[in-house]
């Protein structure tokens, strides 16, 4: 029906957008955002706070974000920024009103009406709101709606590393003396032994097990809000030591029928992190280790990994980093083995290298 002139063809999408938007600067009137279905975003009049914020979510980050990160944006928008500034019109909102919300945040941030004596929020979840709102607003500017960001005239500083501990190997044996103890041995074994994140290590199945070859595929399977979420484009291959593998075979007798490798006894499904965390706090209670943290055992892993004389290429590819500048960045002050293979081949170990790495974190764990 409607055609377009210099080609005879029917009007593109954003060809249509195009004749929309100079339609309305001819007019002098304000832009308005199509959304994919060809319909407005927002109508005439004054766009409020809130009114951005739900446009933003839905059409700028729900397709670019994961789900749980978007579950994140949303959680701080509707129990932080938007009840203290959503009626605020945007084209008003200032900086004084940006730092009058901050500092009302900052010191009486609770959204919760049981906490009636709650001091407040941390500086790390004020960096998380302001990072959000600053980045909101970015696009607002953008898009022409304001004229400058009022959130960039405030600076939250990143938090201090912390430094991690690194178990010895007395500190090991008590730990997986008290994880044998509460009966937690085989997961913990796997994750001093294979260097897993948690989310991968409650979301392994059986199937990902080679118990004659003693390897493990990791597929890129994870664990997130209690879902299982698989990432297609990360799988990784660890070898593991023979005890660990003799660990995982009796712990599979304990469940034959759990496709999971550590199902919650209850449910026979995954655990979440949390739980897993709260596992991980029983044993160091029980081993009087309380400093330790579960990222910890990925670390320990890692270096024990190096001190035995693995390279960085390697270890990068058993840790599941994308490149080897990650190791050596995290590990920089452990001597480091460098391959003689240029930086730009891909970071895969072969089996070979993965059953030398395997033998000298036996040697270092020496369980």
């Amino acid at each position: 029906m409607f055609l377009n002139p210099k080609t005879g063809l029917t009007y593109q999408l954003h060809e249509f957008y195009y004749l929309h938007r100079k339609i309305l600067k001819a007019a002098r009137l304000r832009v308005d955002r199509f959304s994919r279905h060809g319909a407005a975003v927002s109508g005439g009049g004054a766009m409020t706070v809130k009114e951005w914020a739900e446009c933003w979510i839905e059409h700028r980050d729900k397709p670019n974000v994961r789900p749980t990160t978007l579950a994140a944006h949303r959680y701080v928008m509707q129990n932080h920024i938007l009840p203290g500034l959503g009626n605020v019109e945007l084209e008003q909102l200032t900086e004084a009103d940006v730092g009058q919300f901050l500092d009302e945040r900052k010191h009486f941030g609770s959204h919760r009406p049981e906490s009636a004596d709650y001091p407040g929020l941390s500086d790390e979840t004020m960096r998380h709101i302001h990072r959000l709102l600053q980045q909101y607003l970015e696009r607002a500017v953008v898009e022409k709606r304001i004229d400058k960001n009022p959130a960039r005239a405030f600076r939250y500083t990143k938090p201090k590393l912390v430094k991690a501990n690194v178990l010895s190997a007395l500190e090991i044996e008590d730990y997986l003396d008290a994880a044998e103890r509460l009966g937690y041995l085989p997961m913990f074994t796997l994750e001093l032994t294979g260097g897993l994140l948690e989310v991968e290590l409650i979301a392994l199945k059986w199937s990902d097990l080679n118990a004659e070859d003693g390897t493990l595929t990791i597929h890129g399977r994870v664990v997130e809000r209690r879902e299982l979420v698989e990432y297609a484009d990360k799988t990784r291959t660890i070898s593991l030591p023979r005890q660990t593998v003799q660990l995982l075979d009796q712990e599979h007798a304990r469940h034959p029928s759990s496709p999971y490798m550590f199902p919650h006894p209850g449910t026979l499904k995954p655990y979440s992190p949390n739980m897993v965390r709260l596992l991980h706090k029983r044993v160091t209670e029980q081993a009087g280790l309380d400093h330790v943290r579960f990222v910890d055992l990925r670390h320990t892993y890692a270096v024990l990994t190096l001190k035995g004389g693995t390279d960085a290429r390697t270890l990068a590819s058993l840790l599941g980093y994308s490149r080897p500048s990650n190791t050596r960045q995290a590990y920089k002050d452990l001597p480091m083995k460098e391959q003689e293979k240029p930086m730009c081949a891909p970071c895969e170990a072969s089996v070979g290298e993965l059953q030398t790495a395997a033998e000298k974190i036996t040697l270092g764990l020496n369980f």
